[in-house]
């Protein structure tokens, strides 16, 4: 006995499923593989912390790194604690947030004197002093 059968097969789905498949592998390659792209900036290594801090508009980010080459980089420059007060009075009228990224081993009075300049000079200042830990 012969089955036959109620809709005759469409040979086009056939040969169109490997390129939905291919086109599906190359998106998943690409959402994977810009994780692992470098980001531009100093390397400072922030405390812990289940709080975040909620997102900036354009702020300008001032880093702090750890003794024994204890530095000041503001716009992925490095300068001095002059410098930065000549750099930010440069920027005075505009209202941009200053974001001090500043590594867990870095000096207080140095995170202080930095905080000090941008508030003097009138911009509004976040602490970015931790990391969100992970799993919260």
């Amino acid at each position: 006995m012969k089955l036959r059968r109620s809709a005759a097969p469409i040979p086009g789905l056939l040969y169109l499923a490997p390129g939905i498949q291919l086109a599906l592998v190359l998106i998943v390659f690409l959402l994977i593989s810009s994780s692992f792209l470098l980001q531009p900036g100093v390397a400072v290594n922030l405390p812990k912390s289940p709080f975040i801090l909620s997102p900036q508009r354009n702020p300008r980010v001032i880093a702090i790194t750890p003794p024994p080459l204890s530095a000041i980089y503001f716009e992925n420059q490095q300068v001095t604690e002059a410098g930065l007060r000549e750099r930010l009075s440069a920027l005075k009228g505009r209202t941009q947030t200053i974001v001090i990224k500043a590594d867990k081993r870095a000096f207080y009075d140095q995170i202080s004197a930095v905080m000090n300049i941008a508030l003097e000079l009138g911009f509004p200042v976040v602490l970015a002093s931790t990391e969100q830990t992970p799993g919260l």
